[in-house]
């Protein structure tokens, strides 16, 4: 019986985009998968809708999230077949290989992300800004919490239900993580780190301060060498040369960016582009290049394993990702 039910349900990893794209070319043309995806409409909370949806006769798809995955199946997915229903606490699609850019300005926020209602919904009740906290599968309905208002709930029935909810960044369990470090996954993380960047340059023009406290508040640290930690580590040098020089010329020698790897940075990378990147990085005067674990981080300061302490007055940690519903917790609250 629990396998019959599974059947209903589909899963999408988010981080494998471009072997996707070509699996939902194949949706349609592929008996089993076509039936799967073929859904019923139906909101057990609007009458109109029930009746709308006997007699189309489609059945209802609930897709659960807007990222890579969840986005491409609504743009692909063919919506005469259905009706499509979307819930995620996120209203729009994040084109995420640019988000760092935005952190310093180079790109803005609004170019980076596209609504997803721009996509079109038969009802403009199809798209609900909520996210899922349980699944009863054997009645098929799945219970949303609003992210406007935390205090209503309510149920929405499916017949087939994608669950593209992608991933979050790996703390590790090192202390302090959750609540002195900035992530950079959504745009407003990378709103934040903004943020940070331009009040402690303009906290450290304040008179009074100490020129160790000026070096603290400029000194960012990257905690993970993956491609985010890199290209947000190049698109600081880029800031530094190019617009702090220009607007804070005598906090410019004060600034410093350390990036912090246990390993070797950009693993998944060739070797070849490995040490090209670790050469660009230890060839720039205010870069520096750290191997090194990280065992807590406190509000103004990285402790490393060794002991050593680095004062510093942002951290960006980037150092991978993690189920945003993890087994253990799927299997009882979502009961999936």
């Amino acid at each position: 019986m629990a396998s019959q039910l599974r059947r209903h349900v589909i899963y999408i990893c988010q981080d494998f985009v471009p072997k996707f794209h070509l699996h939902i070319h194949r949706l349609e043309s592929t008996p089993k998968l076509s039936s799967i995806l073929t859904t019923k409409r139906h909101f057990a909370s609007t009458k109109s809708a029930t009746k709308d949806v006997a007699s189309s006769g489609r059945q209802k798809l609930v897709i659960l999230g807007t990222g890579w995955g969840s986005y491409s199946v609504l743009k692909t997915i063919n919506k005469s077949l259905f009706d499509v229903v979307v819930v995620s606490p996120r209203n729009h699609f994040l084109f995420t290989p640019l988000l760092a850019s935005t952190t310093v300005g180079t790109l803005e926020f609004r170019s980076i992300i596209e609504p997803v209602r721009n996509v079109g919904f038969r009802q403009s009740d199809h798209f609900h800004l909520s996210q899922a906290v349980s699944l009863d599968m054997d009645r098929k309905v799945l219970k949303c919490q609003s992210v406007i208002d935390e205090k209503m709930t309510y149920d929405i029935s499916y017949d087939k239900l994608v669950i593209g909810v992608g991933s979050m960044s790996n703390t590790f369990g090192v202390p302090g993580v959750g609540k002195h470090t900035f992530f950079l996954k959504e745009i407003s993380d990378a709103r934040s780190i903004r943020n940070r960047i331009l009040n402690n340059f303009e906290m450290a023009l304040h008179p009074g301060l100490s020129e160790e406290e000026k070096r603290r508040l400029l000194h960012i640290v990257i905690v993970g060498g993956g491609p985010t930690g890199v290209e947000f580590g190049a698109e600081l040098y880029d800031f530094v040369t190019q617009d702090v020089s220009r607007l804070y010329k005598k906090e410019q020698a004060l600034v410093q960016v350390s990036l912090i790897e246990g390993k070797k940075i950009l693993a998944s990378f060739t070797e070849r582009l490995q040490k090209y990147a670790e050469k660009k990085i230890r060839s720039r005067s205010q870069m520096k290049l750290i191997q090194a674990n990280v065992t807590e981080v406190q509000d103004d300061r990285v402790i490393l394993h060794d002991g050593t302490v680095l004062p510093c007055g942002l951290v960006v940690w980037s150092t991978g990702l993690a189920p945003r519903w993890q087994k253990g917790k799927a299997d009882t609250w979502l009961n999936v």
